[in-house]
């Protein structure tokens, strides 16, 4: 696909300027109003998707945006259709005017809007918060990664907007820069292979600069956490605000069916090794995905996160059986028999403590790994650990403290991570016929080092390798059992 995409040339797309960053038609020339469709794709129509209508600020009606408009029926379409504003009638998505995009992009499928952005020339992805990881999904990822190349021979850009964040997607990375004012420029810049991108600033009124939300350049993560609820993704605002956090039933089904079809995918290739082998490649797949999702929601709302805090590391942590058979296997690999000899002292001790969450937290006991105020196996530690984010070190702190209290978490890392392991799970217990049964860490960890060969055989051969480990109610589901019900609602075998 070219640059820019088939119908996306500056001039198709103009309208009035409707201020801040990924509005259509900003400083374009003002034409008059036309009814007519400038060459959209035969055949193709907004039909039941609005989601402009939602992310984009119309001046007119005075609507701001990441907000529905009044006058918008979702699933029906604009109640004054024929009395419309003018830059309503001259916008159009890129699904409408490129035939090269298919159906998959348009919008109320891909959840984000992709039009162009004549200030800064770019391709602008305005992403619906209800869905703010939806544009690093497949296809869309490696296709906007494709757009960067070539749109970078060609002195544009492709931009991330999510609630007025700007991130740039470069061909090797993406680095958020914030949120853009009047005058403000993007540079982006290649050095060998390695590419670049930051945020000139512009003069700026002091009013403006007063009043404008800190971005990723904050050095302080309270003045970040302090940008409002509106400066959240959805998943945030529960921790801000106390109102609910919304979940896009849409985009979880979709994390779910991805993760399944993607290890159904590794387990049926004749060259995915052993086990052992296998399941690395799950995990290495798996954690590169978690990570940037926990990265992108700590940077927009606010986690207090960082090295050297460590509350969280006195708490209760399960694995799944390849998670916790994997860090065996790295602990198995690097350390001396001195040092498992140690480590298994300290696992045993932690063991001691009843299953409950609220006793583990009240004995006050570090993590096994936790060593010189850090995670030892810090590259291999299980998910609950990769995606426990905090917007307040002080409330976690307090709680360690105290034993028992209030955290606002991020909540939203958390359940993405928890659809995509039962998608993992769904296809290694199908495929496969293997437990995924989450274990206590402490526990299952002195099974698996002290007979690693038995534990992988029992897990191999269908069995639970880690007995004795699991924590649930009598009458609780199985995690398989609940990976099996979304799989069966999802219409999957």
């Amino acid at each position: 696909m070219g640059w820019p995409p088939a119908g996306l040339e500056e001039n198709d797309v103009t309208g009035e300027s409707r201020g801040g960053v990924g509005r259509p038609g900003r400083d374009l020339p003002d034409p008059a109003p036309r009814d007519a469709d400038p060459a959209l794709v035969p055949g193709r129509s907004c039909g039941t998707c609005s989601l402009c209508c939602k992310l984009y600020p119309v001046q007119e009606l005075d609507k701001p945006a990441g907000r529905w408009c009044a006058h918008c029926v979702p699933g029906s379409g604009c109640a004054v259709h024929p009395d419309r504003p003018r830059s309503c009638r001259q916008f159009f998505c890129a699904w409408r005017l490129d035939p090269n995009l298919g159906s998959e992009w348009k919008p109320e499928v891909c959840r984000f809007v992709l039009s162009t952005e004549p200030a800064h020339p770019a391709l602008m992805v305005m992403v619906d918060p209800g869905t703010p990881l939806a544009w690093k999904r497949e296809p869309y990822y490696s296709r906007l990664k494709q757009f960067s190349e070539v749109a970078f021979r060609q002195d544009r850009k492709v931009l991330v907007n999510l609630r007025g964040n700007i991130t740039v997607v470069l061909p090797d990375r993406e680095v958020p820069i914030g949120a853009i004012a009047p005058g403000d420029e993007i540079a982006v810049w290649r050095d060998g292979s390695a590419y670049g991108a930051t945020l000139r600033r512009g003069p700026q009124p002091a009013h403006a600069r007063a009043r404008q939300p800190p971005g990723p350049e904050s050095e302080d993560p309270k003045a970040a956490a302090a940008g409002g609820i509106e400066s959240l993704p959805a998943a945030g605002r529960k921790a801000a605000g106390g109102a609910l956090a919304h979940d896009d039933p849409g985009f979880l089904d979709a994390v779910f069916r991805e993760a399944f079809e993607k290890t159904c995918e590794l387990i049926g290739d004749p060259g995915s090794g052993d086990l052992a082998a296998l399941t690395s490649t799950v995990l290495r797949a798996r954690n590169k995905v978690l990570d940037e999702t926990a990265d992108s929601y700590a940077r927009v709302a606010g986690a207090q996160c960082q090295a050297g805090c460590t509350s969280c590391c006195y708490l209760m942590v399960h694995g799944t059986p390849y998670e916790i058979l994997s860090i065996a296997r790295h602990i198995l690999a690097t350390r001396t028999p001195a040092e498992i000899e140690s480590l298994e002292q300290r696992l045993q001790a932690i063991a001691q403590v009843p299953l409950d969450p609220v006793l583990r937290l009240a004995a006050k006991m570090p993590c096994a790994f936790l060593e010189n105020g850090r995670c030892s196996i810090y590259e291999h530690r299980p998910s609950v650990c990769r995606m426990t984010l905090s917007q307040s070190r002080a409330a976690c702190d307090s709680c360690l403290r105290e034993g028992s209290g209030s955290i606002p978490y991020i909540d939203q890392p958390g359940k993405i991570a928890a659809v995509m392991q039962m998608g993992i799970d769904h296809a290694l217990a199908t495929r496969r016929n293997l437990s995924t049964e989450g274990a206590e860490l402490s526990r299952a960890l002195l099974i698996a080092l002290r007979d690693p060969a038995a534990a992988l055989m029992a897990w191999r051969d269908g069995r639970d390798p880690f007995p004795g480990t699991h924590m649930g109610g009598s009458g609780a589901p199985a995690g398989n059992e609940k990976a099996a019900t979304a799989a069966k609602r999802l219409g999957i075998d």
